[in-house]
């Protein structure tokens, strides 16, 4: 049994020397398979086209009107066929705000794919985390079962009493439902990895963190997030759609030309001719350049308040950031200096200084430290990856 003790804590000990497999592959997978993301990119060309077609001219109207008198044979037919056109800079003005739309749409959807791809991330890092956490748990339960039994032998032999026995089966089954649920908890994030591919099988067989990425100082990743935060500059599109929609109003404002061709029967004479008018759109215009100067300012108060949310969020990572460094450093000068503790206890145990119990209890206080690493470890990769979300 001592063996076996000392056997354990050894191999958690050699925890953090691997490295893990980059994430890229699972996310290219997931990219391509996962619903949500496909549904959204036939939504956004399903929006395009409907942007696009919203600039076309009314289609051709025709018209046929016949008469006749009571008290006569006389009949009049006359039909009309007339095809409707705003002034031409109303279409160059919708043109460059449907542009701006399509823009806003891309950057929505990379908003999108940026979440999902950002999720699928996170998960990963939390499957490593869990896989560590299971394994020590493991070893945790085969040692405490270790204990119970030997317990079980010591009362047999009346050394100690039952209440000391029971003590170990309550700790035997406390690490037992520790392990359960770990189980539990690790197989819902393979489940839920495996839905962000589309129910498709993702291999990730790692358990162990590789260090973690660079990250670029405050200052720079503020000017990164600026340019390429795909949250922001859906909102500087929707402004500039705002804008192009402004001028598309006022150039709305421009009276509306219809021509068309006209023919006319009145009894055996035959008329051709054509149709020539205009439309004034006075109310319509006004209220549509009012709409399209309040977009504009609802436009300008979400891009700053998305500016200042931005700012106040990667300010709170960067601070999380170095604060768990420093933290994830500490651990893991503990976790070395901590391996000439465990001599001196395995040293009092084979003296028979230190029992099952306190050899056990003193063991597990190695496993602490273990399992603060891991999950300091794993909250440090978190918030680099959520920093870092721009390159995703």
């Amino acid at each position: 049994m001592r063996k076996l003790f000392i056997t354990s804590v050894l191999l958690i000990a050699l925890l953090g020397v691997a490295q893990a497999q980059n994430f890229d592959n699972i996310l290219r997978d997931i990219e391509v398979n996962n619903a949500s993301l496909r549904a959204q990119k036939s939504l956004g060309k399903a929006q395009r086209l409907n942007l696009r077609a919203g600039n076309m001219p009314d289609g051709p109207e025709a018209e046929y009107m016949h008469s006749w008198d009571r008290n006569s044979s006389a009949t009049a037919s006359e039909l009309n066929i007339t095809q409707g056109f705003d002034f031409p800079t109303a279409y160059i003005a919708r043109r460059k705000a449907v542009l701006a739309q399509e823009e806003q749409l891309g950057h929505e959807l990379n908003t999108f794919r940026q979440d999902i791809l950002l999720e699928a991330k996170l998960l990963c890092i939390d499957i490593i985390a869990l896989r560590q956490e299971y394994h020590l748990l493991e070893m945790r339960t085969a040692n405490t079962r270790r204990m119970a039994s030997a317990l079980q032998k010591a009362m047999d032999k009346g050394e100690i009493s039952t209440l000391e026995k029971n003590r170990g089966d309550i700790e035997l089954a406390n690490m037992q439902n520790q392990l359960g649920l770990k189980k539990i908890e690790l197989e819902s994030a393979l489940e839920r990895l495996q839905n962000l591919n589309g129910g498709k099988p993702v291999v990730l067989t790692d358990t162990l963190f590789s260090l973690p990425e660079e990250i670029l100082p405050f200052e720079v990743m503020k000017q990164e997030y600026e340019c390429r935060a795909p949250q922001l500059l859906s909102i500087m599109a929707e402004k500039k759609s705002a804008e192009a929609g402004l001028k598309a109003s006022r150039s709305s404002a421009l009276p509306g030309i219809t021509v068309g061709y006209h023919h006319e029967i009145n009894g055996e004479e035959k008329l051709n001719g054509i149709i020539v008018g205009i439309s004034l759109p006075l109310w319509k215009s006004r209220r549509e350049i009012k709409q399209a100067k309040v977009q504009i300012e609802y436009a300008d108060a979400r891009l700053e308040s998305e500016r200042v949310d931005r700012l106040s969020t990667l300010k709170e990572l960067y601070g999380r950031y170095n604060t768990l460094k420093t933290t994830f450093e500490e651990l893991v000068r503990i976790d070395l200096e901590q391996e000439p503790a465990l001599h001196h206890i395995t040293e009092a145990y084979h003296a028979g200084i230190l029992n099952e119990t306190d050899f056990l209890s003193e063991v597990n206080a190695l496993y602490e430290v273990k399992g603060q690493r891991i999950a300091i470890e794993r909250d440090l990769h978190k918030v680099v990856a959520q920093i870092n979300a721009l390159n995703l």
